[in-house]
């Protein structure tokens, strides 16, 4: 097999795979240590697994992946630049290269917050997410062949618009899987004071996110919309649930700073935000038809 972009997201799939098993072994087996130190108290009242040798083993792993799937996108890049005569900075123009980009930028944001917070319980989630992502890259089911850019794609705002809106919907995924473990552990019966961090990393992901997302996704989007269309908005079904995503996510940060609302209500606004983003970039490619159909 030559040493090409597929080659590369093939070895990303294995190293998010292992990473993903030894996320979850540390979790159980850290479980366990914390259950058996905490003897007596209310099974539910324990805390976070803490660190043991799984979750050194999964951030090796994780950071072996995400250095694998740098040097595929780097390959891809330059496969797409040469066959379109036009120089592409990151290779985000269809379905293969936005899963293979997608699938490393969410365990890219969530190793910030592993490395700041130092709670490897999101990486169960985080890798989890890549690994399906990739796993959909490399499978037949995704065509894999490097095309020329068609003169509509040729534009640096599309890559501004797709590189800002992935780089929101990533920091997003990390703020679903801290608002899945809250909305998880919370029907569990843990009280809020171990609820407190998840919550916290769950604002920021969706916080610094935001911008990003508004950015990409509503400015950069409408500009490289007037730039090939003619016009900054149509209502087009993405566009549409692109601004539906945005509104619940907007609607999300209002009542978390406004009216301070934490724990399970702000999880489930969260969720929904997170589930409206995921239909816009894969639901309305397959169930609905309009402008972006051929991404």
């Amino acid at each position: 097999m030559p040493l090409d972009s597929p080659f590369f997201f093939y070895l990303t799939t294995v190293g998010y795979f292992l990473a993903f098993m030894c996320y979850l072994l540390n979790a159980i087996a850290g479980k366990s240590v914390t259950a058996a130190e905490t003897a007596g108290a209310h099974a539910l009242e324990i805390a976070l697994p803490r660190e043991n040798h799984w979750g050194r083993w999964a951030t090796r792993f994780l950071e072996g992946s995400l250095v694998l799937s740098t040097l595929g996108i780097v390959l891809r890049t330059i496969a797409l630049s040469k066959i379109s005569g036009w120089l592409m900075p990151l290779p985000i123009t269809n379905t293969y290269e936005t899963l293979a980009f997608f699938s490393w930028a969410i365990p890219l944001a969530y190793w910030g917050f592993e490395r700041h917070y130092r709670m490897k319980a999101l990486g169960i989630f985080s890798t989890g997410i890549a690994f399906v992502l990739i796993t959909i890259a490399s499978s037949p089911l995704v065509p894999q062949e490097v095309t020329p850019l068609v003169p509509a794609l040729q534009s640096y705002w599309l890559v501004a618009h797709v590189l800002f809106t992935l780089a929101g919907e990533a920091l997003f995924s990390v703020g679903f899987a801290a608002g899945a473990i809250v909305l998880w552990r919370a029907w569990q019966g843990a009280s809020w004071p171990r609820l407190k961090r998840l919550d916290e990393i769950s604002y920021r992901a969706v916080a610094l996110g935001f911008p990003l997302f508004t950015v990409g996704g509503l400015v950069f989007g409408a500009i490289w919309a007037q730039k090939a269309w003619g016009r900054y908005w149509s209502w087009d079904p993405k566009e549409t649930w692109m601004l539906i995503s945005w509104l619940i996510y907007a609607l999300y940060l209002h009542v978390r700073v406004r009216w301070d609302w934490k724990g399970q209500q702000a999880a489930w606004l969260i969720v929904a935000g997170y589930l409206a983003t995921v239909f816009t970039w894969f639901g309305v490619n397959y169930v609905l038809s309009g402008l972006h159909s051929y991404n």
